[in-house]
């Protein structure tokens, strides 16, 4: 094979315009037909496509401009939205690779990480005691986990629900403390 019939089977591969024949693979195009507020979109031969976001739950559509159809011909290969992207991946075109790993904590969730992280700071005007250390010990996992994965272990919650409510302690008094017991109640119902 010479030279130049190499580079014919390169570009039949995707790195350029098609061989004699046969198309170009990951050949095609993209069009966003409204809005995009979060996610990520490729396309092309090595096409990859990521969205690791920590999100602050779903996105409102309310308010965005109206999806548009696309004018002119359709391209092989192309990526059509006809809406709104407010998070995920798309990925076309040879080697495409798509991965949507978002963290997107619900309502109940933002709220008790608010609370938490008011509470956190609340104990550290309190005189430093064994239950104070656990009692934030068992708080930062929450903040952890949740900032970490959206979400808290329902055993964790009840572990740190049963700190701030027994005993007869300065926690037990603390309207941030009353506020977490509520947001915790809320998400467990018990």
């Amino acid at each position: 094979m010479n030279r130049e019939q190499e580079q014919e089977q390169e570009q039949g591969r995707g790195g350029g315009p098609a061989g004699p024949g046969r198309p170009a693979s990951g050949s095609g195009g993209l069009f966003v037909g409204g809005s995009m507020t979060g996610g990520a979109i490729a396309t092309g031969a090595d096409a990859r496509a990521r969205d690791r976001s920590r999100r602050g739950g779903e996105r409102p559509v309310d308010g965005l401009p109206a999806p548009v159809a696309p004018s002119g011909a359709r391209v092989p290969g192309e990526v059509h939205v006809a809406g709104h992207v407010t998070g995920g991946a798309v990925a076309a075109g040879e080697g495409s690779e798509a991965e949507y790993a978002a963290v997107a904590a619900d309502r109940g969730h933002r709220e008790l990480l608010e609370a938490v992280r008011l509470l956190r700071q609340h104990l550290g005007l309190l005189s430093v005691t064994d239950e104070v250390t656990e009692a934030d010990g068992e708080l930062a996992a929450v903040e952890e986990e949740i900032t970490r994965t959206g979400r808290a272990d329902p055993g964790r919650l009840a572990r740190l629900r049963s700190l701030l409510t027994t005993g007869n302690t300065a926690l037990t008094v603390l309207a941030s403390a009353a506020t977490v017991v509520g947001a915790v109640t809320a998400l467990t119902g018990g």
